[in-house]
């Protein structure tokens, strides 16, 4: 019997700054990010706009005035951050883990939305992508990637998209949560979900964090990591998830599959109650949702990612079916779960070999379809 296979819906690289003077077209090579120290604390320079390179200005200790000493910021697992670079490595770690196949996210070049050109912002995901497609050539059946989307300029998405979509290790298109004060039910950006749809290409909505686009609770986390952390994932997909149901997304585009990933799971049941709910009593201002929230879901539209250790987890699947939610590892991140990530799922006393093997592999299967 062949034993199915496991697969990390959500795993990122740790793309080098370099990466981008070095694989961006020539052209925009003398205009690509910079890191700079400022006070003693690192910044970044985009197209000679500097932003503050993790949290927004500097952290405190929650019940405290001000840090006495610096408090840790991390962002790789400085025990994985090899892995993160280097494919080989990481290889080595999936087998530990019990990984068959890695979907990779990128980790700042997310950020790169915070460019104000949108033809720089596009010539550092097409540099992006070129450095993504190499790291996955190491192992082209083990190592497939998303492509990211240039939001402020849906035309240089979609061209993007189109180009990018025919190259081997692409699985997935990448766009956060919003742009700028923008959710993503605006119609601007219909010719995106019009060419996933058409290309038979999911779409994957991942939150950027601590760096721009600011995502939720970061102008109100006091300065403090804990807050900032906790609350941007779950709040930047609860925003997404109802403005994409609400404005009708779905419903004009049919064929259209998007998850709402590094969020966890256990707010889903309540949150698609409530967004129920709020339909039902507000329908004037949701014309365009033609279905309740759960449908989305049960059609095969709405899907998210889990975590190992969720104590909601089974109950989740309960509320919501076993079709729409996918294990993700988050590797190499600060708080991933790595080696144990795999074993806590198939460890679970509550949770059936059978829907132990959706999570693991075969939902995810049926969203990233060319992984089939």
């Amino acid at each position: 019997m062949v034993r199915p296979s496991v697969i990390d819906c959500d795993g990122h690289v740790a793309e080098p700054w370099e990466m981008y003077r070095q694989y961006a077209d020539p052209q925009y090579r003398d205009r690509v990010p910079r890191r700079i120290d400022v006070e003693g604390h690192r910044w970044v320079v985009m197209d000679g706009r500097p932003y503050p390179d993790f949290v927004r200005y500097g952290p405190r200790p929650l019940g405290g005035v001000s840090a006495e000493r610096e408090l840790s910021r991390p962002v790789q697992n400085p025990d994985l951050a090899e892995g993160g670079v280097d494919p080989e490595r990481r290889l080595r770690d999936m087998d530990i883990e019990g990984l068959d196949v890695a979907v990779l996210f990128p980790s700042g070049t997310t950020s790169m939305c915070a460019v104000p050109d949108p033809r720089l912002e596009a010539a550092l995901y097409r540099a992006y992508h070129r450095w993504l497609a190499e790291y996955c050539s190491a192992a082209p059946d083990r190592l497939r990637g998303v492509a990211v989307m240039c939001l402020h300029d849906p035309a240089l998405a979609v061209a993007e998209l189109r180009r990018v979509s025919e190259e081997p290790w692409v699985v997935a298109a990448l766009v956060p949560p919003h742009i700028d004060d923008l959710n993503l039910d605006q119609p601007r950006f219909d010719p995106i979900w019009e060419a996933a749809q058409d290309i038979d290409l999911p779409v994957v909505v991942h939150a950027a964090c601590g760096r721009p686009p600011y995502a939720l609770g970061t102008e109100e986390s006091s300065d403090n990591l804990f807050l900032m952390h906790a609350m941007a994932h779950p709040f930047e997909q609860m925003r997404a998830l109802a403005a994409c149901l609400g404005g009708g997304v779905f419903d004009r585009f049919p064929r259209l599959r998007m998850a709402f990933l590094e969020a966890g799971a256990g707010w889903i049941p309540w949150w698609l109650d409530r967004l129920e709910e709020h339909a039902e009593g507000l329908p004037e201002h949701v014309p365009l949702m033609k279905r309740e929230p759960m449908q989305y879901v049960q059609d095969g539209q709405v899907w998210f990612s889990c975590e190992p250790e969720e104590p909601m987890l089974e109950a989740v699947l309960d509320q919501i079916g076993d079709d729409a939610i996918m294990f993700a590892s988050d590797y190499p991140h600060w708080d991933c779960g790595f080696p144990d990530s795999v074993r806590r799922i198939q460890g679970r006393p509550n949770l059936s070999p059978e829907r132990a093997t959706k999570l693991l592999g075969a939902n995810a299967v049926r969203f990233y379809r060319r992984l089939g």
